[in-house]
């Protein structure tokens, strides 16, 4: 189970590809504060993409994809300098089977820019971590012959046909896009990205990370995960923590705090279960680890998370 994996499904993101849009002309787009993560795909000619000001908009071309973290309005157009019109208030029309809505921008003759829009949903805060080391607006210009260049072909076909399960088939290949384009940005820039993606690029490190996560609620010892790595314990626990910043048992603490906020939030199990799950020997040891973790007793913290 690598880490990315793990905390998409245990997030439960959903994600849907809502609009097929071309734009020509003079056309300019103000999207809401919708979505905790947006998604926007180029398909054809160029468009400027900016969150609150026009002065930082960015340039985007065919084969890009941009995520806009959320809650955050952001705009698209023919340039920064474009009126704006609210993208809700645009006229829109279904396929007659079903699918992406066609939404047209602008007016005029010349190259159209066509692009597709997308947007995800997280439970509870388990990715976010993950969204937080994301810029406020990104933009991800795939290798020639990447899989995320041959993914975005394949939705950009689909787009153009009308047929049944189409809207399945295109949340599918939106959840493609997230992966692959969430690959690339981490990978261009390691220094920014989350302390487990450079671990899990490290065959050894990774391989205890996969494990952890697989099975958190094992009674892991530093030299249980140095097993997994097949290193030495002391090699092991240095290269750990070199990577992510934190000591093994540190994290295996980190991450099974996380699913215990998770369950108290969103399940009416007993604490006496949360704490089997986790590998917690009583109720008692796993209510000492949690209000060290997080200063208050787990009670208290889910009758506190549930209210608001």
């Amino acid at each position: 189970m690598d880490v990315l994996t793990d905390l998409l499904r245990r997030s439960r993101a959903r994600g849907a590809a809502f609009s097929h849009s071309t734009a020509r002309g003079g056309w300019g787009v103000r999207f809401p504060e919708a979505a905790q993560l947006a998604i926007h795909g180029i398909l054809g000619g160029e468009a400027f993409v900016w969150t609150d000001r026009p002065e930082g908009a960015r340039r985007v071309l065919p084969g890009d994809v941009v995520f806009v973290r959320g809650p955050s309005p952001h705009h698209m157009g023919h340039s920064p300098a474009a009126d704006l019109v609210p993208f809700e208030c645009q006229p829109a029309w279904a396929p007659p089977s079903g699918g992406a809505v066609r939404m047209e921008f602008g007016s005029g003759d010349g190259e159209a820019t066509t692009f597709f829009c997308g947007a995800y949903r997280f439970e509870g805060d388990l990715c976010a971590g993950l969204l937080a080391g994301l810029p406020a607006l990104t933009v991800v210009r795939p290798r020639a012959g990447s899989g995320l260049r041959a993914t975005l072909d394949v939705l950009a076909g689909e787009l153009l046909q009308e047929g049944p399960g189409q809207q399945a088939l295109l949340d599918s290949l939106l959840d493609v896009v997230l992966v692959q384009a969430l690959r690339e940005q981490l990978a261009s820039d390691l220094d920014a990205a989350p302390g487990w993606f450079r671990g899990m690029a490290d065959p050894a490190v990774g391989a205890a990370l996969r494990a952890i996560h697989a099975d958190p609620q094992r009674e892991w010892t530093v030299a249980g995960l140095a097993a997994e790595a097949s290193l030495s314990r002391a090699t092991f626990a240095r290269r750990f923590t070199h990577l992510l910043g934190l000591a093994p048992l540190g994290y295996v603490t980190d991450w099974r705090m996380a699913l215990a906020r998770e369950q108290l939030r969103a399940g009416d199990a007993s604490l006496a279960a949360v704490a089997r799950s986790l590998g917690y020997a009583s109720e008692f040891s796993f209510a000492a680890a949690f209000k060290r973790h997080h200063g208050v007793a787990p009670g208290r913290w889910r009758a506190t998370a549930r209210s608001a």
